[in-house]
């Protein structure tokens, strides 16, 4: 089935919620004929008065593949690349045919890590190929584990064990450090009698669990020991600190089955340390609003993201101004519009000020400027010539155009100049000094150092003609 629920509201206020009819295509179906499927959809949708054209999609956990590996300090730039890496040592499938998403979380050692999750690519086009039937947009598709995220369970610190049936599946995920610390999914109780089972036999080419191992009898009854089993290994491959701190397991999914699973694995469960609810009948209802619309609405971070999200320009700009700051920054922008003219008119103020101070001081400046001309008279020593840039001119006019030789750097004490450099060739470090020498205004040219081949890095000393006071 396909769960249909319409969020709306600000992107900082209180979101509304409202739920409609499932839509009764299944995932073999969505594989098979995406197109027909989506007809069905829009069909459905358009009959529930929904136009809206973005979707978050909420993908079963038994569709991924998943791998826990170490989070390196690396840039979100990089992160992406290495995780990439990652896959292609995990997963026996080709990057290239997988879809990744991740879900990070810290240990309490401050060690981070990540599980990855791969949805194969063609199971995500499948699901794109049926919203555009539907004339729909997926801008986020994630795995469904909206079960498992409660308040009072992720601000805990403690590790935390929750299975999810539905569908004759049970997903095993382990939150801890803010984060999915494990996720697998194992045959599970389906919550229907036995002869019912045997009618709803998945048909060939459904997106089941991947890798799932085979727990149930030859006849399709479950395996609670043979759960638990799977349970300790899931459990087994976590980090030593994680796995002290799983004490209680969570149901979630349908009714039947999870008190079904909580029923017949509770022995198995505690003989493990695990406390399980007292009461397995009472069972959560699917919470609203939907986790993965609300952080999508919100831009907040979502575990496992699939799609990476490209935002429009104008988006970012919105966005930007859709804060406090910004709106701030908005009444400024309008507040331009008048600055000018205030602008000009404080402007002609100064300049009357300015103009009246000058001609107060008028004569005053006129006889100092005239007691700094007889000042520079009897002053022969003061020279305003710039003799460093003059130096410097002639040191560079030395230097070949094509940048065979170029300076490293420039020293002048007085009439001494050091210059250290490098040059491409003996020939063209050759040059260059003999077109130095020959200038009328340097003396005492000396090589102090010449090393290298390609580049040769030389260091000369020499004397300026030109005097500095």
């Amino acid at each position: 089935r396909i769960d249909v629920a319409r969020v709306r509201g600000p992107v900082t206020g209180q979101l509304t919620t409202r739920r409609f009819d499932p839509v009764n295509v299944g995932a073999d179906d969505v594989l098979r004929h995406p197109e027909k499927s989506g007809a069905v959809l829009a069909a459905a949708l358009e009959a529930a008065g929904l136009r809206d054209k973005r979707c978050a999609v909420a993908v079963p956990p038994a569709w991924a593949l998943t791998a826990s590996t170490d989070l390196p300090g690396v840039n979100p730039e990089d992160l992406r690349g290495y995780l990439e890496l990652r896959a292609e040592r995990e997963f026996s499938i080709p990057i290239s045919e997988l879809r990744l998403g991740f879900s990070a979380y810290t240990l309490p050692d401050g060690t981070r890590r990540a599980t990855l999750a791969a949805l194969p690519t063609k199971r995500l086009e499948a699901v794109e190929a049926m919203l555009a039937a539907a004339g729909r947009r997926a801008t986020s598709v994630t795995l469904d584990l909206d079960d498992c995220f409660h308040a009072e369970r992720t601000t805990s610190t403690a590790a935390n064990l929750h299975f999810l049936v539905d569908g004759g599946q049970a997903d095993v995920v382990v939150l801890a450090g803010g984060g999915v610390a494990a996720l697998r999914t194992l045959p599970g109780p389906s919550g229907k009698p036995a002869a019912d089972e045997a009618k709803d036999e998945p048909a060939e080419g459904t997106l089941g669990a991947l890798g799932a191992p085979a727990l149930n009898g030859a006849n399709g009854e479950f395996n609670p020991a043979a759960f638990c089993r799977e349970v300790r290994i899931t459990l087994g491959r976590l980090p030593t600190v994680v796995q002290e701190q799983v004490r209680a397991a969570d149901f979630g999914g349908e009714p039947k089955a999870a008190r079904e699973l909580c029923e017949t694995t509770r022995e198995g469960l505690q003989r493990m340390g695990i406390a399980l609810p007292t009461d397995c009948g009472i069972m959560r209802e699917r919470p609203a609003p939907p986790r993965t619309a609300t952080s999508h609405l919100r831009r907040e971070t979502v575990p496992f993201e699939f799609i990476v999200p490209r935002p429009q320009r104008w988006e970012i700009w919105f966005h930007r101004f859709n804060t406090k700051l910004g709106r701030r920054v908005a009444a400024a922008l309008a507040a331009v519009i008048l600055l000018p003219l205030l602008l000009f008119f404080v402007r002609s103020q100064q300049e009357s000020n300015l103009q009246k101070r000058w001609t107060a001081m008028n004569s005053t400046v006129n006889d100092l400027d005239a007691l700094q001309q007889k000042i520079r008279k009897f002053r022969p020593w003061f020279d305003r010539k710039p003799t460093s840039v003059q130096l410097l001119e002639s040191l560079f006019a030395a230097f070949p155009d094509g940048g065979d030789v170029w300076a490293k750097g420039i020293q002048i004490n007085g009439t001494k100049v050091t210059c250290t450099g490098f040059a491409r060739s003996q020939p063209a470090l050759l040059s260059m000094l003999d077109r130095l020498r020959h200038r009328p205004d340097v003396t005492n040219l000396q090589t102090q150092q010449i090393r290298g081949d390609n580049p040769v890095q030389f260091t000369i000393l020499y004397r300026s003609g030109a005097s500095e006071h």
